[in-house]
């Protein structure tokens, strides 16, 4: 199968099935010994993976997924989606509210012959609980991924740019050498991310919100587990552990060994990253280490 053929079978997942609440091809799209790791829970085959779904359409009848992106190589692709919908049934232990709700997220797949056999989802779960009022809103109003940069410039090739990727991840976070966003990060950059804090923008925001994370987890460590490119992107699925020694989003140290993991996606141009979106399990971070009360539906995935 060809990377188009892979982006139009997850086009026909998003925008066929889950959009209409089809499944009668279901069997058509995944393998029978399927596998998803998702915010959620992870679960295995065609009859969890229609429970999933009915469980999130039941909830939000009239959901609506757009594509806003994908990044494949081989056999791996990254889907970049948004969602609507309103909340008409419980979800996640809440009560219908009739609000309408706004999802984002990056789906990581691995498709074999022309079926997806393993995926990690990855969508906004602290945003969702944030929209129906069960968790605290923090003064976040945006619950989309925002304006896209207006930065071009040269796409480089797919294996230079996943050099730029892979020095981000290993200097800048694992390192903590942010002298070396200087060379690799264009000033304006533009980060689209669920928000669990007020950062300024540009090069100098990504530094902010970097020493924000490393003083909270001074032992921080991200591990690519897959790494792909196409064009001037790069996708990144990635998995880090640390131990919570200092202050996050106002919760004390708890001493907490920690796991999450997630999928960003990179623009290149000139060289330097001029754009990113990242979809991690957020809701799951801040449940170990007791900022939010842990519940049914929500937790870490860190399966990689």
């Amino acid at each position: 199968m060809s990377v188009e053929q892979n982006k139009a079978l997850l086009r026909r997942g998003l925008l066929d099935m889950w959009s209409t609440g089809d499944l009668s091809i279901l069997e058509e799209l995944i393998a029978p010994d399927y596998v998803m790791h998702d915010v959620a829970g992870d679960f295995r085959g065609i009859e969890a993976y229609k429970q999933f779904l009915n469980l999130y359409r039941g909830a939000l009848q009239d959901l609506r997924f757009t594509i806003d992106d994908q990044v494949g190589e081989g056999d791996l692709l990254a889907t970049r989606w948004t969602s609507s919908g309103t909340h008409q049934g419980e979800l996640m232990g809440i009560p219908p509210t009739g609000k309408l709700i706004a999802g984002m997220g990056i789906v990581f797949s691995h498709i074999v012959n022309g079926k997806a056999v393993e995926e990690w989802g990855y969508w906004d779960a602290f945003g969702l609980l944030q929209q129906l009022g069960a968790a605290p809103a923090r003064g976040r109003t945006d619950f989309s991924w925002g304006e896209p940069s207006k930065v071009t410039g040269d796409p480089g090739d797919p294996e230079s740019n996943k050099a730029i990727v892979t020095r981000y991840v290993e200097e800048a976070w694992n390192q903590q050498r942010l002298d070396v966003l200087d060379e690799i990060m264009h000033a304006d950059v533009v980060t689209h991310e669920p928000i669990t804090g007020q950062t300024l923008p540009g090069r100098e925001g990504r530094k902010q919100a970097i020493r924000i994370y490393v003083v909270a987890f001074p032992d921080l460590h991200s591990s690519p587990n897959h790494l792909i490119a196409e064009g001037d992107k790069v996708a990144l699925h990635w998995t880090a552990t640390a131990t919570h020694q200092g202050e996050l989003m106002g919760t004390p140290p708890t001493g907490k060994k920690v796991k999450w993991s997630g999928v960003a996606i990179f623009r290149i141009a000139d060289g330097q990253i001029v754009e990113t979106w990242w979809s991690w399990d957020t809701l799951g971070l801040l449940q170990q280490i007791g900022a939010i009360p842990a519940a049914g539906q929500g937790g870490s995935n860190p399966e990689a």
